[in-house]
């Protein structure tokens, strides 16, 4: 499959941008996605066949609605009672198990080359979403490992708080047809804070 150009590749000038001076409380960047399958199934069957899939991959089973699981290499978002979204660093991860897979039972959909992955990083990463999506992002209430489906400008969007990323660190799934539009939004919310572009990675 030939590699796609980033969605956001005439955004991406790295450098200091927005008010103030010194460093920013603002990173904003693009992240590599990996590969990106969505499984999905039937309420009668989902939990069995979908759960025998994400166990070989190392995860606990199909997980739950509002916190993302975390194996070697992989992170996996249950989307919908019979939906799950998985992100894979490794093309042959998801390989060593793709031939074992009813696609009867457990229907996959390749959504490597659909979306599009930006970070937010720094202190005031909550108060910018804040800004953007009606949702608090405060430690108390979306700690570290959670996830949800909101909007932004009218398109769906998925915010996920790795549990590794420490203080003010989240990643925003965008739909790659979107993803120039919301990512021109992030930058004019994020200018009254100031903000670092890093370089496309």
């Amino acid at each position: 499959m030939p590699e796609l150009r980033s969605a956001l590749a005439a955004a991406l000038r790295p450098g200091r941008c927005g008010a103030g001076s010194g460093e920013p409380s603002l990173v904003l960047s693009e992240q590599p996605l990996g590969t990106l399958m969505q499984i999905s199934g039937w309420r009668d069957s989902f939990a069995g066949a979908a759960g025998a899939v994400l166990q070989r991959l190392g995860f606990a089973g199909v997980g739950e609605f509002d916190r993302a699981q975390a194996a070697t290499g992989g992170i996996a978002f249950r989307m919908a009672p019979e939906r799950v979204l998985l992100r894979l660093a490794s093309p042959a991860s998801w390989q060593a198990v793709a031939a074992g897979i009813d696609p009867v039972l457990t229907p996959v959909l390749d959504l490597s080359h659909a979306r599009t992955l930006v970070a937010i990083a720094g202190v005031d990463a909550p108060a910018l979403l804040a800004r953007l999506l009606p949702i608090d992002f405060d430690d108390r209430t979306f700690p570290p490992g959670h996830f949800v489906q909101s909007g932004i400008h009218g398109v769906a969007v998925l915010v996920h708080r790795p549990a590794t990323s420490g203080a003010g660190g989240f990643e925003i799934y965008l739909p790659r047809s979107s993803a120039a539009s919301i990512w021109d939004l992030i930058a004019e919310s994020a200018a009254p804070f100031g903000y670092r572009i890093d370089g496309p990675r």
